[in-house]
């Protein structure tokens, strides 16, 4: 996979459109297109601030078990993924271990992590396993990929059992920073760096 493909796939992604949609970006450079991504996910994250923030001010008069409900039968993987960000990290990991592995994956996938990473950090690692074996499952790399830079290390030897070596290389590709491959590789086992 090229600089070129990574960006446009993780760009589609975020714009939840086909990649072939955005062949007609191929000649730009992909720090431009980088930039262009982060850009629009800024303006998609920030476009309704006032009412997500009202709504995660509110959340702190619910308790946790109803705000878990709400999340997966009312609000759905979007409008949780943005209010993730804005919620005390305490209050978002004791609803995300009331959510189910697949929810969280669904969630993962529209979630920016910069913007939860207290969230993200504080799962307890059954739970983060059982959401990166999902993923895995799904071959959603594009998440994987965006979560490498926020789990910790034992998250990350975790869910790299559930990754087939010959995704590792697509993984890799689509890592933001190639810098972070370093993550991935120490907690691999001797037979899958040889895959």
């Amino acid at each position: 996979m090229t600089p070129h493909e990574a960006e446009i796939r993780k760009l589609a992604r975020l714009l939840g459109a086909p990649p072939e949609r955005f062949g007609y970006l191929r000649k730009v450079p992909p720090a431009e297109l980088r930039r262009f991504r982060e850009q629009t996910s800024a303006a998609l994250f920030d476009a309704h601030a006032g009412p997500l923030r009202r709504m995660a001010a509110a959340s702190r008069l619910l308790p946790g078990p109803v705000l878990a409900r709400m999340a997966e039968l009312a609000f759905g993987p979007l409008l949780s993924a943005r209010i993730a960000g804005l919620v005390d990290p305490a209050q978002g990991v004791e609803i995300a271990r009331r959510l189910s592995p697949a929810f969280l994956a669904d969630v993962a996938a529209e979630l920016d992590p910069r913007r939860a990473s207290g969230i993200v950090a504080g799962l307890p690692k059954p739970l983060m396993t059982a959401v990166a074996a999902e993923l895995a499952r799904r071959e959603d790399w594009v998440t994987v990929a965006r979560f490498v830079d926020h789990l910790p290390e034992s998250a990350i030897e975790a869910g790299l059992q559930f990754v087939p070596d010959s995704a590792l290389a697509e993984i890799i590709a689509l890592l933001d920073d190639p810098e972070r491959v370093t993550r991935l590789l120490p907690p691999l086992p001797r037979d899958h760096l040889a895959g």
